[in-house]
C-alpha cells in the first residue's frame, strides 16, 4: 500500500512543473483572476498553479474572503449618484471618512484660547480681583511710567 502511495505521488509530482509550486502568482494577477476579468485562456494556467501551490490558494482565498466582506460593507452604505459611479477603493475610503470624520458643521466643536490673560502675574490678578476701579487706574499708571535711573 505504502509503495503505491509513493509511486501515485512521485507520478503526480513529476507531471506538475516544479516551477509552478516555487514561482508565486503576483497580486495583481490574484486579484484579476478574483475579480473575475481573466479569459479562459488566461485563468487556465492560474488555476493549475493554484491547484500545486499552497501558498497561492490561501492567498487567493483571503482575497475572496476580502471582496466579500467589503461587497457586504459597501452594499450597505448608502447608494452613490447614478451618473457617476466611484469605484470600490473609493467608497472604501468614503466610508472609512464618514465614520471618522463629523458629517456635518453641527458636530465640529472649536476651542478658543484667550492667551493675553495667561501672561499677568498671579499677584496682579489676585490684586485685580480685590481691588476697587482707583487701585486699578493707579497701577495701569505707574506701569507706563519710564523706569528712572
Amino acid at each position: 500500500m505504502r509503495r503505491m502511495i509513493q509511486q501515485h505521488l512521485q507520478t503526480r509530482a513529476l507531471a506538475t512543473p516544479p516551477m509552478l509550486m516555487e514561482v508565486h502568482l503576483d497580486e495583481d494577477r490574484l486579484n484579476a483572476f478574483v475579480e473575475g476579468r481573466l479569459s479562459e485562456l488566461e485563468s487556465a494556467p492560474i488555476i493549475k498553479h493554484l491547484v500545486a501551490c499552497g501558498y497561492c490558494r490561501q492567498a487567493t482565498s483571503q482575497l475572496v474572503r476580502l471582496e466579500t466582506e467589503t461587497s457586504i460593507t459597501v452594499s450597505t452604505t448608502p447608494a452613490a449618484s447614478p451618473q457617476e459611479e466611484p469605484g470600490r477603493i473609493r467608497r472604501l475610503l468614503e466610508d472609512l471618512a464618514s465614520r471618522v470624520l463629523p458629517s456635518s458643521d453641527e458636530e465640529t466643536v472649536f476651542a478658543y484660547h484667550a492667551p493675553a490673560e495667561d501672561f499677568k502675574p498671579r499677584d496682579e490678578a489676585g490684586a485685580n480681583k480685590e481691588s476697587s476701579g482707583e487701585d486699578e487706574t493707579a497701577a495701569k499708571q505707574n506701569d507706563s511710567d519710564p523706569p528712572t535711573k
